[in-house]
């Protein structure tokens, strides 16, 4: 198949929230292109998007997904993304390689929490929209009501192109408010409200208009074409999956309005080792070196590694070079596949603008940049942190080696996941978006892989520190069966200002102890630090004085001192008030206004101290401190008490010292965990 001429490719991603009928939208306008021959459907699990066992399963997108179809001479690659915010990330995986975007937003639920998430998210990226108005034909459908929310939330440069005949069975037909010849009054008022808007984008046409000047149909199409690349509006369009009205017309908007692949909208790129931070335009000409961004990466048993990426600039072939962002080598390119869902087709050689996955390539990572010559790095949007954590492990320890190989594999695939080994509590903890959201991956590992997984909240990172001073010593002392060990230490503690760690101090006067055996004891102390005194945490900020001793001639060694200077600390720490401290969040909460008495009573049950508010029309934005393990499962509650409607976010802040009636309860588990382990 020949390379595409970049002028005539528009990539597009489409979103909405959950339930809107984007996959089904996707479907209707593959199918009146003639891109697929036959319908499929959601609920027999035969669409073109929806193609994964997991997707049929659950009856809703889970992962980005790549279709493509042709109208009039223009290739739309289209980008279906999952609308449940479980899995937000695929949406800022299709972000970085498309133009435009299409926002779904269902005629009888209208503007949902995660339509204005993502709203917000195409904000940011300025990438120029278009809003689609689905599922006309449904009896709760209201079409007007949903436009005016739309205008009302969204901004008042939403503007019809096209108008609904009615909702549900009177939804049969949809008109052009815009190069519409015979318009009715409804179509003709639209179309001047949106002629007016498209004209106040260029003053000398906004002056030649109000002079009574008449403008040619195609001004007005080249005015559209930058207003729209400049989201200085936002065209609304009414459609149904279910029965195709209004599809043609969104394909025909798309064609004509969409932004071509040609346009940089000020993308960036620059050299991850350059030392003054220095970006540089990214290119889209087909005689520019190869450049080109991967948004994903699939690893299957069967089919191996799929990389989609798109080429922003010159060209790729079959058997060609380009530099492993990773190895820094030369990777040769063995094959090429263009995708319509699943199904692949062979290609020789990508250029510019266009889509491809690259098969059997091993290590390239989603926001991977790839160049013929040099490394360079293209930027995208900040992820959002994921919050929601569990510890895991294989479910039978056979599986360790399966288990370690196939979780790298199935996290690739997923911008949204994080995997960290903690080595003060040896637990693997896997972090997501919420209980869904890692549930999926679970399956995964199970179903592709083989590994069956065990799952648990992973343990709070509580830390041991000290309240008030204290003094006390020891003598190890050791003279049956072999060589003898003797070792004396004095010593004191003190507690420093939060955060200012452990300090040593050589105190020993007169030579009691030699500065080796005070470097021997200090040894020792430190690792009774790692495991802790009281309830097995590390031990921080406190200030350490070894200040007398004794040692033998014959009998004093480096472990003798280890010894005793573990013990004198025990000894030491136990008199000082020993405290543990527990890691507290900065909690941002974003809920419905109406959710305030429920959101404030359930924070102050979690030990919660709201330090800030803030309000956004039907919104609320409560600031808090609160301990992390009170927040743990935090994400299904806030989900219970606003029906999904709510949102939050956290970052570390600080540690504080548990109250005395929660501390001797988790001394006590501590120290029955411990004696398990023993």
């Amino acid at each position: 198949m020949a390379s595409r001429a970049p002028a005539t490719i528009r990539n597009v991603a489409f979103c909405g929230h959950s339930s809107c009928g984007k996959t089904t939208l996707l479907e209707s306008l593959l199918f009146k292109l003639k891109a697929i021959s036959r319908k499929g459907r959601i609920e027999d699990g035969t669409t073109v998007s929806d193609y994964d066992t997991q997707e049929k399963a659950h009856k809703h997108s889970i992962d980005l997904t790549w279709v493509h179809a042709d109208v009039k001479g223009t290739t739309l690659n289209l980008l279906d993304t999952p609308g449940y915010r479980d899995f937000i990330g695929q949406v800022y995986c299709a972000l970085p390689v498309v133009e435009s975007a299409v926002l779904v937003v269902d005629a009888d639920e209208g503007v949902r929490p995660n339509t204005r998430k993502i709203w917000q998210i195409l904000e940011e990226a300025k990438i120029p929209c278009f809003i689609v108005v689905n599922r006309c034909d449904r009896d709760q459908a209201r079409s007007e009501t949903i436009f005016a929310q739309i205008a009302g939330e969204l901004g008042s440069r939403c503007l019809p192109l096209t108008l609904s005949s009615g909702n549900g069975s009177k939804f049969t037909q949809v008109e052009l408010t815009l190069g519409n010849p015979a318009p009715s009054s409804a179509a003709r008022a639209a179309s001047d409200r949106f002629l007016e808007s498209v004209i106040e984008t260029d003053e000398a046409l906004m002056v030649r208009y109000l002079g009574g000047e008449t403008l040619t149909d195609e001004e007005v199409r080249e005015q559209v074409k930058i207003a729209v690349a400049t989201r200085s509006v936002f065209p609304v369009l009414f459609t149904s999956g279910e029965t195709d009205i209004g599809v043609l017309e969104l394909s025909e908007a798309l064609r004509a309005y969409a932004p071509p692949v040609t346009a940089s909208r000020g993308r960036m790129m620059h050299s991850p080792v350059a030392q003054n931070g220095e970006k540089v335009p990214l290119t889209t000409g087909l005689e520019d070196p190869f450049c080109a961004h991967v948004f994903r990466v699939v690893s299957d048993s069967y089919v191996g590694k799929l990389s989609f990426v798109r080429v922003f600039s010159g060209t790729i072939s079959h058997n060609e070079n380009f530099l492993h962002p990773h190895t820094g080598k030369l990777e040769k390119v063995h094959k090429l596949v263009r995708m319509q869902g699943r199904e692949q087709e062979t290609v020789e050689s990508v250029s510019a603008g266009d889509f491809v996955a690259i098969a059997k390539l091993e290590g390239l990572k989603t926001f991977d940049t790839l160049c013929s010559d040099k490394k360079m790095v293209i930027d995208h949007l900040p992820l959002p942190t994921p919050m929601f954590a569990r510890a895991v492990e294989p479910k039978n320890k056979a599986d360790e080696k399966k288990f370690a190989e196939s979780i790298v594999k199935v996290i690739d695939e997923d911008v949204m996941v994080r995997a960290t080994r903690n080595s003060r509590t040896h637990e693997m903890v896997v972090a997501g978006v919420s209980q869904l959201h890692l549930g999926v991956l679970w399956d995964r590992l199970k179903t592709r892989f083989g590994v069956e997984v065990i799952t648990r909240e992973p343990k709070t990172l509580y830390l041991e520190t000290i309240s008030a001073r204290g003094d006390d010593h020891y003598r190890h002392k050791k003279q049956s069966g072999g060589a003898g060990e003797f070792a004396e230490v004095w010593l004191r503690v003190e507690p420093l200002e939060r955060g200012k760690g452990i300090e040593f101090h050589n105190k020993v006067f007169g030579g009691s102890i030699s500065a080796s055996y005070v470097a021997s004891a200090e040894k020792g102390i430190r690792t009774v630090m790692e495991r802790g005194v009281i309830a097995g945490y590390p031990v921080v900020d406190l200030k350490v004085e070894i200040y007398d001793g004794k040692e033998h001639p014959v009998d004093s060694k480096d472990v003798a001192f280890q010894k005793a200077g573990r013990d004198a600390f025990k000894l030491a720490m136990r008199q000082a008030k020993p405290v543990l401290l527990e890691p507290i969040v900065n909690l941002e909460v974003t809920f419905p206004i109406e959710r305030m008495g429920d959101i404030q009573g359930d924070l102050n049950r979690r030990r919660a101290r709201v330090v800030g508010a803030d309000s956004t029309g039907t919104l609320e934005t409560l600031r808090a401190q609160v301990p992390l393990s009170e927040i743990t499962d935090y994400a299904s509650s806030l989900g219970s008490m606003t029906g999904g409607q709510g949102t939050y976010s956290i970052e570390t802040s600080h540690y504080e010292i548990v109250p005395v009636s929660l501390q001797q309860k988790l001394v006590e588990a501590a120290k029955h965990e411990m004696e398990k382990e023993d």
